[in-house]
């Protein structure tokens, strides 16, 4: 059967259907479909992303010549593949609808939704409910809460959540071709702008305006999901060898400043190295080698662009298999900040260049073993006063230096505390950094306590998440008392709070 055919028959059978006439499209051509109730600002666009299709097989599907001219309450054919389930299709009521005016937009009767969701009265529903509209198969969908597993309870919602991935929380392995049919969502957070988001992505405020279909671009809203149009997901650059179970990136697309997380399983033991960014990854083989965790930082003024990640398997009969995919960067959203130092000394390039050389060089060494356990805690009991990542002039120069840590406006003497257990492999005082403790965690993790007044651990000890490492002073270059405090992955400065708010790996 020619590929027109079955297009022809297939759009017969949606428009019987849509007519009220009973018919099993798969009868005659195997294709299937569901419909959509198109919603207050949807537009063509933002409706295939649901549906995970090309805003052009819709609009080809229902002989739509004007994307532009649908309308709220139109009933749209969604074309499912060959053999799909007839997906489920579930409503879930808002406030001032009646059982009357949902029958009426997918054009059932009120005698039909009773009986399919064992109604005794057509006032006996109430907001939020869970309407069953035509009976089927749910299809599950990727949730956007951090689960790395798809989940059900939202299969086949007239407006379902879309594979999404959302800008951090979400896990996604590759299927074994590495097709990934999902956009990229910013979720909305409390004081952004569009235009603080558009610098983020590297987007204008007219194209996240009209990827969105916001009327004003002036209202958003905290918790708002944006589709950020022009951002690239991972794709495989070669189909996955069947030995591979999953392979698993965290988060989809990697910010500037902040850690990402990769997970290989395979159903045999396997020895894995890889490089990203110009760099050797570090693999951590758990599991008797069947499992391996990636940790990835990556360093401040990476460009916003598209990087390979090459990784080779072998196994314990030395065969090699090569794997990869292709990730895309962009920048941390972090602000600006003109800071004001008597000491103009310590601004000199070359002594900011070589303390930094320093932690990356001491930084960079493994320790197989981790000492961690899922986060880390905060450091002192103190309001924070300045965040990572913020670009900073010094004194009228450019804005082409950063902060590299989280500061901490504690009194002096205030104590200050191990964000988790590990080994001190520095006790010591920088130019910059003043008196300094740097803890090694494990798996490339380090934490770095900087301006202190006193130090009180030796090098060599091992201490213990919460002890008592030192007091806040104001030692360095530091225009005060403050704890300012530093992680370090694998030889790069990243984002702390990362590591407070998530768990790794």
């Amino acid at each position: 059967m020619t590929k027109h055919l079955i297009k022809s028959l297939t759009l017969l059978a949606a428009a019987l259907f849509l007519a009220g006439t009973p018919i099993q499209a798969q009868e005659t051509s195997n294709a299937r479909f569901t419909v959509h109730v198109v919603q207050r600002g949807e537009n063509l666009f933002r409706i295939a992303l649901k549906y995970n299709k090309f805003a052009e097989e819709i609009a080809d599907a229902n002989g739509i010549t004007d994307s532009d001219s649908i309308a709220v309450g139109q009933r749209l054919i969604i074309p499912l593949p060959a053999g799909a389930p007839q997906e489920q299709i579930t409503h879930v009521v808002s406030a001032g609808e009646t059982l009357a005016n949902i029958a009426t937009a997918y054009d059932k009767s009120v005698s039909q939704l009773m009986e399919l969701n064992r109604l005794a009265a057509a006032d006996l529903i109430y907001v939020g409910q869970e309407l069953t509209i035509a009976d089927g198969d749910p299809i599950a969908r990727v949730e956007t809460t951090g689960s790395s597993q798809p989940s059900a309870s939202n299969a086949g919602k007239a407006t379902p959540v879309p594979a999404i991935a959302p800008d951090a929380g979400i896990r996604h392995s590759f299927s074994r071709t590495g097709d990934l049919s999902q956009v990229f969502v910013h979720t909305v957070q409390s004081g952004e702008t569009l235009s603080e988001i558009g610098l983020r992505y590297n987007q204008t405020i007219d194209a996240l305006a009209r990827a969105n279909n916001l009327a004003d671009p002036g209202l958003l809203s905290v918790g708002q999901r944006l589709v950020v149009p022009g951002i690239r997901l991972p794709q495989l650059t070669r189909e996955l060898p069947e030995s591979v179970i999953a392979f698993t990136i965290d988060p989809l697309v990697f910010s500037a400043g902040r850690s990402g997380r990769i997970e290989l399983l395979t159903t045999e033991p396997v020895t894995i190295s890889g490089r990203f960014l110009g760099r050797e990854l570090r693999v951590i083989a758990r599991e008797a080698g069947k499992r391996h965790n990636i940790l990835i930082g990556i360093p401040m003024f990476t460009e916003l662009n598209v990087y390979p990640m090459t990784l080779e398997l072998r196994n314990e009969f030395g065969q090699s298999t090569p794997i990869g995919a292709n990730v895309q960067v962009i920048a941390g959203g972090y602000g600006r900040q003109t800071i004001r130092i008597s000491d103009s000394e310590l601004l000199a390039p070359e002594v900011e260049a070589e303390e930094t050389a320093l932690l990356a060089l001491l930084t960079d060494r493994f320790t197989p073993e981790r000492s961690w356990i899922n986060s880390l805690s905060l450091p002192a009991a103190a309001p924070i006063n300045a965040v990572f990542g913020i670009l900073r002039s010094y004194n009228g120069s450019p804005f082409d230096r950063y902060h590299g840590g989280v500061d901490f406006a504690g009194a002096p003497g205030t104590s200050i505390l191990a964000a988790a257990d590990g080994i001190v492999v520095m006790v010591d005082r920088l130019h910059i950094r003043g008196n300094t403790t740097l803890i090694d965690h494990g798996w490339g993790l380090y934490s770095l306590y900087a301006h202190q007044d006193e130090t009180l651990v030796q090098l060599g000890e091992v201490v213990a998440t919460g002890q008592v490492i030192g007091t806040v002073g104001s030692t360095g270059r530091s225009t005060g008392p403050h704890l300012h405090w530093e992680v370090w992955l694998n030889g790069v400065n990243i984002d702390p709070m990362q590591w407070v708010r998530e768990v790794f790996p």
